[in-house]
């Protein structure tokens, strides 16, 4: 095998656990509300809400900081991240505990998703990019699509726990081969580190816009928490769209989105995360933003996903995510 097909290898298995990690904690939550008896329904979903919304809320900026610190430093500082909080989850004592390890779960998720991608594309020849991302992005909807039967098996046979362990063996190889196939790459286009106030606008309008989706059922649409932070969205964006418009290095490429298919396939993602029922646990029914792999061309069909028309750099990764 040659060794770009290894790099591909590598960083989707990093890719897997990501996905993976959005859904398999859905089969698991009966067992781990039984492992927490004294917590609430409302209190234990944040297991799951908690990596929905970092994850999405940070990984925009990640894929910028990616494109300029260095892509494989950047992802082998997630994927120490991720197995770290794995692990604490794995273990954690209380709901408090494993709610929070899974906030810094998706935080290494959110480092290393753009630059797994960044570091594929740098390795193929324009020409098999899209047979690349395609695998790529194929691995993610496996991945996701895994979770539940994947979970279901591991609660059956062995302990919820090991939802969360799982990620340890695979990260420990993932970490050994990338430490010797992974190449350093960087957006060379980047100079500066981006805006840090747009970081943290698009940071919280995502977040907020989040929170309003994930909890929306449970807290009633017309609850004033809801009805504040859909409001903070829908100010927070056009303000970061325009910091965007005029900052030098700007946390979002609004040139992205000149390209239609492009702005289209995000829509299309963003339709389709967040449908009714997409991240409800047991018992629940309600509108929940998850990690998704980005729209990709199917393998070999030749053309190429919307960031690969546009700019290779893992920030249009990011979001097209």
């Amino acid at each position: 095998m040659s060794r770009r097909w290894l790099v591909l290898l590598v960083t989707s298995l990093a890719v897997y656990m990501v996905f993976l990690d959005g859904t398999i904690a859905n089969i698991a939550f009966p067992a781990i509300r039984r492992s927490f008896p004294t917590a609430s329904l409302a209190t234990l979903s944040w297991v799951l809400n908690a990596y929905s919304i970092v994850f999405a809320s940070l990984l925009l900026s990640s894929g910028r900081v990616a494109d300029l610190v260095g892509r494989r430093r950047i992802f082998f500082a997630g994927l120490l991240v991720f197995c770290a909080a794995s692990a604490i989850c794995g273990a954690a004592p209380t709901e408090g505990v494993l709610i929070a390890a899974r906030a810094v779960q998706a935080i290494g998720a959110s480092l290393m998703l753009p630059a797994s991608l960044a570091l594929v594309l740098a390795e193929f020849p324009p020409t098999m990019r899209a047979t690349a991302v395609g695998v790529w992005g194929a691995v993610g909807a496996v991945a996701a699509a895994s979770g539940p039967s994947l979970g279901g098996v591991i609660v059956d046979r062995v302990d919820w726990r090991w939802v969360f362990l799982v990620n340890v063996p695979i990260g420990v190889v993932a970490w050994l081969a990338g430490r010797r196939l992974l190449r350093e790459a960087r957006d060379d286009s980047a100079t500066r580190l981006p805006d840090p106030v747009g970081v943290v606008l698009v940071t919280v309008a995502v977040a907020a816009l989040s929170l309003g989706i994930v909890e929306g059922t449970d807290w009633g649409w017309g609850d004033p928490r809801i009805v504040g932070a859909f409001v903070l969205a829908a100010v927070l964006v056009p303000v970061v769209v325009l910091r965007a418009a005029r900052h030098p290095a700007p946390v979002l490429d609004l040139a992205l989105f000149r390209v239609r298919s492009f702005a289209v396939a995000n829509v299309a993602t963003v339709l389709f995360a967040t449908r009714p029922g997409s991240r409800s646990p047991p018992g629940r029914c309600s509108p929940r933003p998850s990690p998704r792999p980005p729209a990709a061309s199917p393998t070999g069909s030749g053309t190429a996903p919307c960031w690969c028309r546009a700019r290779w750099s893992s920030r249009s990764g990011s979001a097209c995510t």
